[in-house]
């Protein structure tokens, strides 16, 4: 008797076990897809999270695209990670911060992100651009290179080594040169200029970069033939500022055009370059025009 109800007793934890293990797996299921979710619309190794749409495609095959990359030393911090050391506040060993839970995406490099990117836009745009795209890196020189496919991105990134400074200006100047030179000579066939620049920070020669850009929006003779796209990648405390004043302040320091839009990291991680990109050209950016006449 003793032995019976031992067993039923037995049973009816094991039923109760395995209602309580059901009913977790339940909760766990149910919160999966938001972590799937998540990381998927975090992680810079999924090219379908940023998939683009054929109109999507063919509007960034009408312009002229050429990407601009920092390479300065600072590219090789993770994404996560400031450019200037933070010290740290006293915290007595009873009250430990909580850690914050890390993003899956913020454990690689911001050069290795710029890499990723570029690959995916290059992959995507290629019917639309055959040759491939232009690209640059500086830092305090640069380089450029024409007709980059998906496949020369990587070998490009594999084969620097991020170093030095923040110097804009000159490759700024190279390109925008570039494109008034293929105006002049093809004139209405010409495509308008969309220059993608991905920078970790403020550059170091920025009066030189904004006088660049005042002096090209004085030789565009329409407002919409040239868009330059400041894109942050990581968290440098002291790039807004500004990239704020490109983004808003030029025409007040007599630009003829705003052509320059700017967006904070932020913005851009959870679509990546090539969704940023296509909504940049997709909602028919017009400069404007200033209030006062040059």
């Amino acid at each position: 008797m003793e032995a019976k109800v031992g067993r039923k007793t037995t049973k009816r934890r094991l039923s109760k076990f395995f209602v309580g293990q059901s009913a977790l797996a339940l909760m766990i299921g149910t919160a999966i897809p938001s972590f799937a979710t998540s990381f998927v619309e975090y992680s810079p190794f999924l090219p379908q999270a940023v998939a683009l749409r054929e109109p999507e495609i063919q509007k960034l095959g009408t312009y002229d695209l050429a990407l601009v990359i920092d390479k300065s030393a600072s590219m090789t911090y993770r994404l996560n990670q400031r450019n200037a050391p933070q010290k740290q506040p006293a915290v007595d060993a009873l009250d430990r911060p909580t850690a914050v839970a890390a993003d899956p995406g913020d454990s690689i490099t911001r050069w290795d992100w710029c890499k990723n990117q570029a690959r995916n836009l290059a992959d995507q745009i290629k019917k639309v651009l055959p040759a491939g795209l232009k690209i640059s890196m500086f830092s305090n020189n640069y380089d450029s290179y024409a007709d980059v496919d998906g496949e020369k991105v990587e070998t490009l990134f594999n084969e620097v080594e991020p170093s030095g400074g923040t110097n804009v200006s000159r490759v700024l100047t190279h390109h925008l040169n570039e494109y008034f030179a293929h105006r002049d000579a093809n004139g209405a066939n010409a495509k308008p200029l969309l220059l993608a620049m991905i920078t970790d920070g403020a550059p170091e020669d920025g009066m030189k970069t904004k006088e660049a850009i005042i002096r090209a929006t004085k030789n565009m003779k329409r407002s919409d033939e040239i868009l330059i796209a400041i894109l942050q990648v990581g968290n440098d405390r002291r790039a807004p500022k500004f990239l704020a004043d490109l983004d808003e302040g030029l025409v007040n320091q007599s630009a003829k055009y705003d052509i320059v839009e700017v967006k904070s990291f932020a913005e851009i991680k959870k679509q990546g370059l090539a969704r940023t990109l296509a909504n940049l050209v997709t909602r028919d950016h017009v400069a404007l025009l200033p209030q006062h006449h040059i």
